[in-house]
């Protein structure tokens, strides 16, 4: 079992700064990738092919992937290593699970896809895409391992080449004209990718066993786990569950691409440093000041990376869509800035759920997770008969609220994190720099230049404003991330 001591909180400590600015430089590497991908996609394709997509993989890939977080999130959790008969354990279960769940779909898809009037398009979405979660079942447990060891840079390494390849072959394929396929045939290749290289990295003896004598703690954090994963799965995916059988495909795809768009100005950071959040305040979660320090750093870089972005883009996306995306994504424009404020709650709900996990406050992160959930459901259900596929979004917008309120109470209660710093002050600096841009985008025909022009200039006046008021805090510690990110590499 690992030791608490000072030595090792600093050990960790260390290690988290490192992972934490390796995953940094990595989304700076996938950023531009990602978002070259998403325009050339949603120019070269329509709304119907985000939509087919965003249904069939939510049947396939993220329902099958609930069988793969419980138990490896209950590995990594644990302080002491797992034997190769348990991870082996893991192993079987997924597979068993995730085959049970790949003939659930195949087997129901003629009678459930004409009731829940899908596309028949989507049946054969759904056949290709049943590949991916056999797949990526025997990278599973190199990824568990590999996050108990803290290796950032195996896992920076892994998403990069996984980005790489998803944008190249999907944006190649819609070029061509393949439509729908483009994504499938991707998220195929870049799924292979991803299995080869963690299993390269980590690799561990395959073999099919079922032995879970001993494994009852695990198997009950697991189980806890699973339940979680599953109120987010119903959660995050409302606009397929949904909006697929009341507006139909098209209207998935407007939703689909309102939340990737906002995706890429938050959660593409805020979801990989959490990730370095888990493991490591999982190993330090004794010491209750290595806790905090490890979570405020983390909360408040998440946000000053993300907030000018969320803000900068909701200014100009009428500009964006019309100038970079085509007119086509305009009715999706609404769905934006409520997507938009969720990426901002999100920021708060994504760092503290992880942080309540790894403290081991399962029950208490469910009891959240399951109302956030059914407030979801019943707001979109409330507001979709006024405003059609919007309401989902604005369901979104506004549920984010309460929760995120709730969560940062609830964490007072093991670890006192400075909101003004960390929170508050980042939100203020952003919507401050976002003024000019409004002031000068109604003076601007859109264009190109102007959009990028306004975009580089609202970043530039959060820079400044933010050297004037955090020069020095900024200079010390952008000097341990440097530090960090050099010795890792020597």
């Amino acid at each position: 079992m690992l030791s608490n001591s000072p030595a090792t909180a600093r050990e960790v400590g260390t290690k988290t700064m490192q992972g934490a600015s390796l995953m940094v430089l990595r989304t700076l590497v996938l950023y531009p990738i990602g978002l070259f991908g998403e325009v050339s996609l949603a120019r070269l394709l329509a709304p119907d092919d985000f939509g087919i997509y965003a249904i069939a993989s939510f049947i396939t890939v993220t329902l099958a992937g609930v069988m793969e977080v419980g138990l490896a999130a209950a590995l990594i959790q644990r302080q002491n290593e797992a034997s190769n008969e348990e991870y082996q354990t893991l192993f079987s279960f997924q597979i068993l699970g995730i085959s049970a769940l790949v003939l659930l779909a195949f087997l129901t898809a003629p009678w459930l896809f004409p009731l829940l009037n899908f596309d028949i398009r989507i049946r054969w979405t759904l056949l290709a895409l049943l590949l991916c979660p056999w797949i990526s079942s025997f990278g599973t447990i190199s990824g568990v391992k590999l996050e108990r060891e803290l290796r950032y840079a195996a896992f920076a390494k892994i998403d990069v080449m996984r980005g790489i390849t998803y944008v190249s072959v999907a944006v190649g394929l819609a070029y061509w004209g393949a439509k729908s396929w483009s994504f499938v045939i991707a998220i195929i290749c870049s799924t292979l990718v991803k299995t080869w290289v963690a299993f390269r990295q980590a690799p561990w003896p395959v073999r099919f066993r079922l032995k879970f004598s001993g494994m009852g703690q695990t198997l009950r954090f697991g189980a806890i786990f699973q339940i979680s994963t599953l109120t987010s799965l119903l959660r995050d995916h409302i606009g397929v569950v949904l909006g697929g059988p009341l507006f139909g495909p098209q209207s998935v795809g407007y939703l689909n691409w309102a939340k990737n768009m906002t995706f890429y100005t938050s959660q593409i950071f805020t979801q990989v440093v959490s990730r370095v959040a888990f493991p490591s305040i999982a190993r330090v979660r004794q010491d209750s000041e290595a806790v905090r320090q490890m979570t405020q750093t983390i909360f408040k870089y998440v946000n000053l990376f993300t907030f000018p972005v969320i803000f900068i883009f909701a200014s100009l996306i009428p500009e964006f869509v019309s100038v970079v995306f085509t007119d086509k994504w305009k009715p999706a424009i609404p769905a934006f800035y409520f997507y938009s404020i969720r990426m901002i709650g999100s920021n708060i709900t994504t760092l503290y759920i992880n942080v309540l996990y790894a403290l081991g406050q399962l029950r208490t992160s469910l009891r959240i997770l399951i109302w956030w959930t059914l407030l979801d459901w019943v707001l979109s259900l409330l507001l979709c008969p006024f405003f059609d596929f919007t309401g989902i979004a604005m369901a979104y917008g506004l549920s984010i609220v309460p929760i995120s309120v709730w969560l940062l109470r609830e964490l007072r209660h093991f670890t006192n994190i400075d909101l003004k710093k960390s929170f508050y002050l980042p939100l203020l600096l952003s919507a401050t720099a976002c003024v000019p841009v409004l002031i000068f985008k109604s003076r601007l025909t859109p264009s190109w230049g102007t959009v990028f022009g306004l975009t580089a200039g609202g970043l530039l006046t959060f820079i400044l404003l933010l050297a004037l008021v955090e020069r020095e805090t900024l200079l010390s510690e952008s000097k341990v991330f440097w530090l960090a990110v050099v010795k890792r590499q020597s």
